[in-house]
């Protein structure tokens, strides 16, 4: 191990990070903090960006925006526990609960502050917008204004979250059914298909690093596992306290959350506002970077601490 900050020890070496031809891997960093190896990217200037991906994917999501963010903020994107290139131990996960909801919440809020990152701004994409949510109603998190993509703030079913999920969570969250994943993934057009099915057409180099990530069996479990453990009903109660203001902007032809159904559930939320991009898909980062970039440059001003809360 290299050089320690107060809260966790940097990581030498390069074994653990992404392939060469990554985006922006000139910029990422390893970071143990409390037993979870971190993997994060770091450049930029300006006020203080945080970039959150959503469930199944990592740093790279935003890769198509942050050359030019960049020259607005100072950038901090990670990869979420167990998510890319970030490494999460059985018996730290067993020990801390770390794909809950509030543990990823937790993990994240942890990391932050080992890196002395206080982000006036944070931008979350999918699944990412409830663990900054979660990270800001529990005090982890304290910026001027959250932006979410294509939130995953759209409840299953009660009968769903009472009944069905604790029956699967075993089978979701098995070693097993990991292994078999990453397999199918590397052996199979399956990551295509679920990709094609979200309402977002990718390149051929956007799809390759799915598949890259999905071949892993730590990725898939980690995606699998939160998608088990995560109370959304909770943290859309919740969030009808939130204090700051909530931006929304999601894909109108959005297959995974369908934009009606986000409208419903966002209705009950009196800071937040949504607006459709007509066209677009679920994986708005990297179909419509220019939404992306718009709408967090357009908060720069805010972020350095000119919005009065």
């Amino acid at each position: 191990m290299a050089a320690n900050t107060p809260h966790g020890a940097f990581v030498s070496g390069f074994t653990d990070l992404p392939p060469a031809d990554w985006p922006f891997r000139a910029t990422s960093r390893l970071l143990e903090v409390d037993g979870i190896r971190w993997h994060f990217q770091q450049f930029g200037q300006g006020p203080a960006l945080l970039l959150v991906h959503g469930t199944g994917g990592s740093v790279h999501s935003w890769s198509h925006g942050l050359e030019a963010l960049a020259r607005t903020f100072s950038i901090t994107a990670i990869d979420l526990p167990g998510h890319g290139f970030t490494t999460v131990p059985p018996e730290v996960d067993r020990r801390r609960d770390v794909y809950s909801l509030q543990g990823m919440a937790r993990s994240c809020g942890e990391l932050l502050r080992a890196i002395d990152c206080t982000p006036a701004l944070v931008a979350g994409h999918s699944a990412g917008v409830a663990v900054l949510l979660r990270a800001v109603l529990d005090g982890r998190l304290a910026p001027a204004r959250i932006v979410g993509f294509n939130p995953a703030l759209v409840p299953p079913p009660p009968f769903y979250v009472t009944l069905v999920a604790p029956l699967l969570r075993p089978f979701f969250e098995s070693d097993v059914v990991a292994d078999g994943g990453a397999w199918v993934s590397r052996n199979t057009r399956l990551v295509r298909q679920l990709i094609g099915s979200s309402g977002t057409e990718l390149t051929a180099a956007d799809l390759a690093r799915y598949e890259l990530l999905c071949a892993r069996p730590q990725h898939v479990h980690a995606a699998l596992t939160m998608m088990s453990r995560w109370d959304l009903p909770g943290i859309v109660r919740d969030a009808v306290a939130l204090d700051i203001p909530l931006e929304l902007i999601a894909g109108g032809n959005d297959r995974w959350v369908p934009y009606r159904l986000l409208e419903r559930s966002v209705a009950r939320l009196p800071r937040a506002t949504l607006r459709a991009v007509a066209g677009a898909g679920h994986l708005l980062p990297e179909e419509r970077p220019d939404e992306i970039i718009a709408s967090l440059i357009a908060h720069a001003g805010e972020a350095d601490g000119g919005l009065d809360r």
